[in-house]
């Protein structure tokens, strides 16, 4: 699974989250999304689709002959998160992951939201249980 996913930039990675978030979603739409966070081009945006497309992250609608063309992910989110995750960990943190443990520990409470803070209990549930034998 690993391999299959390639290397996304910053960009990218937020283009397609919200792809994820809005499909199926025409060009403009996610160009709009992105202006709200941060100045950038259209054609920029319009580039780093193509790139998703090209890299088999993103397709295009079959009905596009008929309008804007509109947008889909051809992976779900379930599957490239924790690759990209698990390549972050190892890159950026020499492969432990106690700096990330450590970090969600110590930010601030108030950006993570009820659901947040329950997934995190959960994780932890799963791991002492992995450590207790279960599964």
């Amino acid at each position: 699974m690993g391999e299959a996913i390639p290397s996304l930039g910053e960009l990218e990675m937020m283009v397609l989250r919200l792809v994820w978030r809005e499909q199926p979603c025409t060009e403009r739409r996610v160009w709009d999304l992105v202006q709200a966070d941060r100045p950038v081009a259209r054609t920029t945006v319009l580039k780093t689709m193509q790139r998703l497309e090209e890299k088999g992250l993103l397709i295009r609608e079959p009905d596009a002959e008929r309008g804007p063309i509109r947008y889909r992910a051809a992976v779900e989110e379930r599957r490239v998160l924790p690759t990209l995750i698990r390549r972050f960990v190892e890159k950026a943190l020499g492969g432990s992951s106690a700096p990330l443990a450590a970090f969600l520990a110590e930010s601030d409470a108030d950006g993570l939201t009820a659901r947040d803070l329950e997934a995190l209990r959960a994780i932890a549930r799963k791991i002492e249980g992995r450590g207790k034998g279960g599964a």
